[in-house]
């Protein structure tokens, strides 16, 4: 009797606890493309032409989304969307898996794998690597970083500004 009841605790508490793969998010579409929802930020708000909330719940890639929002922008052959493994493979030389991805200077936590740039959005991409940093030159882990610049105004700005350094001699005599 108490291996019995042991079992069912043991079940009870693995289908309870276990793992089940659910977002609270809704699954978001650009021009039919799904794309990660923390990607809307860097979407042009001026490109979008209409938006179409479903409230109805789907399973994509073994993943249950609260929903869907269809994004229709208003060009949409202009977007060409490429995700961070193919941004790595393009614009970098890095061989590495252990990567930290940034854009425009911020983190990407989650949705790593489904997480898309349109192409025509990337300004630069910087790579630095932990050797670069003092305080993890000895360390025992090692990766780098990828920081994704967009074309923000400020970046756009700043690409365009040119430093002039030199030595100025004003009002010596």
């Amino acid at each position: 009797m108490k291996c019995l009841l042991s079992f069912y605790t043991l079940l009870f508490t693995t289908i309870f606890f276990g793992q089940n793969n659910k977002t609270e998010e809704p699954a978001v579409f650009i021009d039919s493309n799904l794309i990660a929802r923390n990607a809307i930020e860097y979407i042009n708000q001026n490109e979008i032409e209409s938006v179409n909330v479903v409230k109805k719940d789907t399973i994509i890639n073994a993943v249950l989304f609260r929903g869907q929002l269809f994004i229709t922008s208003k060009n949409p052959n202009k977007y060409d969307f490429i995700g961070l493994e193919q941004i790595k493979s393009e614009f970098t030389k890095i061989k590495s898996n252990d990567i930290i991805y940034m854009v425009n200077g911020a983190l990407i936590k989650d949705n790593i794998d489904t997480f898309k740039l349109d192409r025509n959005y990337i300004l630069e991409v910087e790579v630095t690597n932990t050797e670069a940093f003092y305080n993890l030159r000895k360390s025992d882990t090692k990766f780098d970083i990828i920081n994704i610049l967009g074309k923000t105004k400020e970046n756009l700005d700043n690409k365009n500004k040119i430093m002039l350094r030199g030595h100025e001699a004003i009002g010596i005599k």
